[in-house]
């Protein structure tokens, strides 16, 4: 079964329409928040899945190279799963590296590398090429903080909480039957972590059109079409997914997003490592589309 129709039958088993559910797949997107801590202060019932800053532990054959950044380790095995599956692998390593100057998206400074289970990795005093130390980010524990948050394509502009979807009744009557059928429902949730793995990129910007009225239309074809057939949803929302973005390859999803102080030393934007839908249900990690918002 593909993840999204794990999801429905997950969701058919407490009585949710298939018609929500097919809603919810087509603009909720699943994610995990994770707070950043000072080591000295991670109590010990903490959840840990990683860390930011200091020096990096990668395999040896992993190129670290001169004038990128090391950022952020996240132990994917350490990170629960959910309900809605958000596609990242739950095994190895994810190792998160931004140029070190300040960027414009378009320079394309952000990259990552998923490590297998099993390979052998050690602490690497420096960067290829270098011949001593270079500036480290201050070191920080990544404890989970909500292991199971949703997010959504084209968030409204309104902050309040909870989420009033008044632009699209449709999607909020299919979370709240989804909430108030499923126990321990998801919260659905703006970012508002350190550390936000998945879920719907906070880049407003060029994106929030691509997630309007003609993505709402396909969606409504589409939950027509999958009553009879639900096996056609991964195609029809893969194909919306393209068609939404003006770009060759298709918009692109929210990988990892971190605070920009956690990547640059300091600043109050958002810095998105972005991914590909075909990239991310691929497994693949090597064509990160950079982001960034303040």
């Amino acid at each position: 079964m593909t993840p999204s129709e794990i999801f429905r039958s997950h969701a058919r088993e407490y009585g949710v329409s298939d018609d929500a559910v097919t809603r919810i797949l087509w603009n909720v997107q699943p994610a995990v928040h994770i707070d950043s801590q000072d080591p000295e202060h991670v109590g010990p019932d903490a959840h840990v899945v990683g860390y930011i800053g200091g020096l990096p532990t990668m395999p040896e054959d992993v190129p670290w190279e001169e004038g990128k950044q090391f950022v952020a380790s996240l132990d994917l095995a350490a990170v629960p799963r959910q309900a809605m599956d958000d596609r990242v692998p739950r095994e190895g390593h994810l190792l998160l590296f931004a140029d070190t100057e300040y960027f414009y998206p378009e320079d394309g400074p952000l990259s990552a590398v998923h490590v297998p289970p099993g390979v052998p990795m050690a602490e690497r005093a420096h960067p290829d090429g270098a011949e001593e130390g270079v500036e480290l980010l201050e070191h920080r524990v990544m404890v989970l903080q909500d292991p199971e948050v949703w997010g959504i394509l084209g968030w409204p502009t309104q902050e309040e909480e909870p989420l009033v979807l008044d632009d699209d009744p449709l999607l909020a009557a299919a979370i709240r039957e989804y909430q108030e059928l499923v126990p321990d429902a998801p919260v659905v949730r703006r970012g508002d972590a350190t550390v936000t793995l998945r879920g719907e990129k906070l880049n407003p910007s060029d994106d929030t059109d691509a997630w309007g009225e003609a993505f709402r239309e396909r969606r409504e074809e589409a939950v027509i079409a999958v009553r009879d057939a639900p096996e056609k949803f991964d195609e029809l929302h893969l194909r919306a997914l393209t068609e939404a973005s003006e770009e060759e390859d298709g918009p692109a999803l929210c990988l990892v997003e971190l605070a920009e102080a956690n990547v640059w030393w300091t600043g109050d934007g958002e810095v998105t490592w972005m991914i590909r839908p075909d990239d991310l249900y691929a497994g693949r990690f090597d064509r990160i589309v950079s982001g960034y918002f303040c």
